[in-house]
């Protein structure tokens, strides 16, 4: 949403936003300048008279904020003048059928409004539109002087220094790193297998503070690529050359091997869109049907049923369906599987105290669906067999965490979320600064991960909650209410009090574990101990970064 402008907006006819939110009810990174620019004074309130505007956002109920920056923009287009075309649209992740159902819903009602505005009818049928890009996939050796080695724009000298600049890395453009370091951080007892990795930073230019989140491109596993490839019925060392525009990221040439392990996100899930498309090329008529009341409206549970409950993947679906498969037009290959997506960790390391390099804290992801299949997390998985010394491509953007220097900070991170919390510790080693960490894991002797490191620390004090060390759980919640002076104190002191971790459950116990510290402590009611939180959010000195 960036590059549009006010101006330009108010020359529309017809508006549609789609915004997801991030952090404790923040605008995405892509919409922060668009947003502040609707914020503006200056604007009156019939600026957007002429305009008519839909939003729809993409959330997830089990944040506290949820859809909060789709319902904001939606009331701040209203009170500027705009029309809306119809309700605010909810996507929830959460839904029982599926996180695109309402979409779907919302889009159609969508259609019905603009048909009647517009008169004229839109296509709803599940419809073959031409493909986007434009291909050829040739046999190997016909072109294979033209296939360059895959770094994105960042070529390297003999003596492997980047003739990038730093301004260019980014998420179309990343930096090709190296693997330095991993080493496991749980006992080899436990059933988490959580690791602490580090990435080479040499002659990146690069510079973060803690809170900044990096962002890596992880790959397929071989033998996700070699079935790819068998369904498919490419041959992995075939070239695939572009006619026309290229896909964001990808070269203009590149081997069948390079698209499948480095970009196609193969082991995905796959969305309605790609029900839609293959319908198109099911030739047996049980196959067709069956794609037929996947996308219809009635046909949503069974969709979920059999997609994403079992978490089934592209894969999986391709080998179920005989005819889809043998008769399905290459071309549409990107519009079927969506490109790798990099996955955010944030940093846990400072350069105060490693210059050229950075750390994440990360979990192995491994679980069993309810087909009692194996699955992974495509990325864990990839850094946890990576060899030392691979090259691995990232890059670094702003996290939403803003740390002051002149206050007490109150920390909360329960397992992973304590990596961001571990970047400031270690840049504000030794200040003057209070530095107050709520740590959180099963065991002291299992997956108390930095013990011996952060002892060391004069200005931290540490308050661990062992959940699985005694009869009764004990979990962060219940050790903040414990030392709810001390948290009291800390907090009419002007602390500052920074939340991350799993979203699932523990952000709201948290915060009301800080409203019960309000009541106990401050003698506030319940009403002025939720005021008395949503002032400290309101104001930034009370922060979240869940995922």
């Amino acid at each position: 949403m960036n590059c549009i402008t006010v101006d330009q907006l108010q020359s529309a006819r017809f508006a549609l936003f789609v915004c997801s939110t991030t952090g404790d009810g923040e605008e995405p990174n892509n919409m922060k300048l668009f947003w502040r620019s609707l914020l503006s004074k200056q604007l009156k309130p019939d600026t957007f008279h002429a305009t008519n505007y839909s939003v729809l956002g993409l959330g997830d109920s089990s944040y506290v904020k949820f859809n909060y920056v789709a319902k904001r923009l939606f009331r701040r287009l209203q009170g500027l003048g705009g029309t809306p075309i119809l309700d605010l649209g909810l996507s929830d992740e959460q839904h029982p059928e599926g996180s695109d159902y309402q979409s779907y819903v919302w889009i159609g009602q969508l259609f019905d409004k603009l048909e009647t505005q517009l008169d004229r009818k839109f296509i709803r049928t599940a419809r073959v539109l031409p493909p986007r890009y434009e291909f050829t996939i040739k046999e190997k050796g016909s072109s294979q002087d033209d296939v360059k080695s895959n770094t994105n724009g960042i070529k390297r000298d003999v003596t492997g220094e980047s003739k990038v600049k730093f301004c260019q890395y980014s998420r179309n453009k990343p930096y090709e790193s190296r693997l330095i370091c991993q080493r496991r951080v749980t006992s080899c007892e436990h059933f988490q297998d959580v690791r602490l990795v580090e990435f080479s930073l040499t002659d990146s230019g690069f510079t973060f503070k803690p809170g900044d989140v990096v962002w890596i491109y992880p790959k397929n596993t071989d033998e996700d690529v070699a079935e790819a490839a068998k369904l498919l019925k490419l041959d992995l060392d075939s070239v695939v050359e572009f006619q026309s525009a290229t896909v964001p990221i990808l070269p203009k040439t590149l081997t069948v091997r390079e698209l499948l392990t480095q970009y196609l996100d193969i082991a995905s899930i796959p969305s309605r869109l790609f029900f839609e498309i293959c319908v198109n090329f099911a030739t047996d008529e049980l196959e067709k049907e069956k794609f037929e009341d996947f996308i219809s409206l009635l046909g949503r549970e069974e969709l979920y049923s059999y997609v994403s409950r079992p978490r089934r993947t592209v894969l999986e679906v391709l080998a179920d369906f005989h005819s889809v498969r043998n008769n399905l037009d290459i071309r549409y290959l990107f519009h079927l599987i969506p490109l790798i997506r990099p996955r955010g960790f944030s940093i846990a390391s400072s350069q105060c105290t490693k210059k050229d390099s950075l750390e994440i804290c990360m979990a192995v992801v491994r679980f069993k669906t309810i087909m009692k299949k194996d699955r992974i997390g495509l990325c864990s998985n990839y850094l946890a067999n990576l060899p030392l010394d691979s090259p691995v491509k990232l890059f670094i953007e702003t996290g939403s965490f803003k740390f002051p220097t002149d206050r007490p900070i109150i920390m909360v991170g329960p397992g992973t979320g304590c990596a961001p919390f571990r970047s400031l510790i270690q840049s504000r080693a030794g200040s003057p600064q209070k530095l107050i960490l709520f740590f959180g894991c099963r065991s002291a002797e299992h997956d108390y991960f930095f013990k011996s490191e952060w002892e060391k620390i004069d200005n931290l004090q540490v308050i661990t909650a062992f959940s699985r060390d005694q009869e009764r759980k004990i979990y962060v919640q219940h050790r903040i209410v414990e030392h709810g002076a001390m948290v009291w104190g800390a907090l009419v002191n002007g602390a500052v009090c920074c939340v991350a971790g799993n979203s699932k459950n523990m952000p709201f116990q948290v915060k009301e574990a800080f409203k019960t510290v309000c009541r106990n402590q401050g003698g506030l009611t319940k009403e002025d101990s939720e005021k008395y939180i949503d002032l400290l959010i309101k104001n930034r000195l009370y922060q979240t970064e869940t995922w």
